[in-house]
């Protein structure tokens, strides 16, 4: 905070509206570090979303490495790296999940899935899925709707993100998955209905 002061020019006050109002759109995010005795230092960092406002080559530059490895007839080597990824943002969300799951385990949650879908929303938000999830309890589903794709200059060469998302969801909660709603066809949204209770064995896409 001292340093935003020292290089804006504004007052503490002034500062902290800014910074709440961006954080409450999801553009940055706050952390506290501790670098010794006294109060943690509170940082803020630009959030996926918040970073995706800058100019950057990167997406482009994304681009023309997708193209040259399949021009040069590496696809193998395209669908190894996007399983890899998924894989790991897998395993990194059941874990948090799992983490929420275990800090409320002593409660009684009357069948609320609300930790798991905390995180789960979070972890979205941040990599700017724009994510409305919704667990209707009476029907025993999860709904999950990505209002942005934030891999679309990547979608414009390659389908293979798509094609693995529903695996992504089925790993995370080991129910089968099927997306009913799809952006590259039209709709506003990526969208995927979980069957609770309903262990994946094949999954229908659209």
């Amino acid at each position: 905070m001292e340093r935003l002061v020292e290089r804006t020019g504004l007052a503490r006050t002034t500062l902290r509206e800014h910074l709440a109002l961006l954080e409450r759109d999801g553009l940055v995010r706050r952390e506290h570090r501790r670098n010794g005795p006294g109060r943690p230092a509170l940082l803020y960092r630009l959030t996926r979303k918040g970073d995706e406002r800058f100019p950057s080559e990167e997406r482009e530059l994304l681009g023309d490495l997708i193209r040259y490895l399949k021009l040069e007839g590496k696809q193998h080597l395209l669908h190894a790296f996007f399983e890899s990824f998924w894989n790991k943002r897998a395993a990194r969300a059941r874990e948090l999940m799992q983490a929420a799951q275990s800090r409320m385990a002593d409660q009684d949650r009357d069948g609320s899935m609300e930790p798991e879908i905390k995180v789960l929303t979070d972890l979205l938000e941040d990599e700017g899925f724009m994510p409305e999830i919704r667990h209707d309890k009476e029907n025993g589903t999860v709904i999950v709707r990505e209002c942005n794709c934030p891999f679309k200059s990547v979608i414009r060469e390659t389908s293979l993100p798509c094609r693995l998302e529903t695996g992504f969801y089925e790993k995370l909660f080991g129910q089968k998955v099927t997306r009913t709603a799809f952006i590259p066809d039209g709709d506003d949204a990526c969208s995927y209905r979980i069957v609770l209770n309903d262990p994946v064995n094949t999954a229908t896409e659209r």
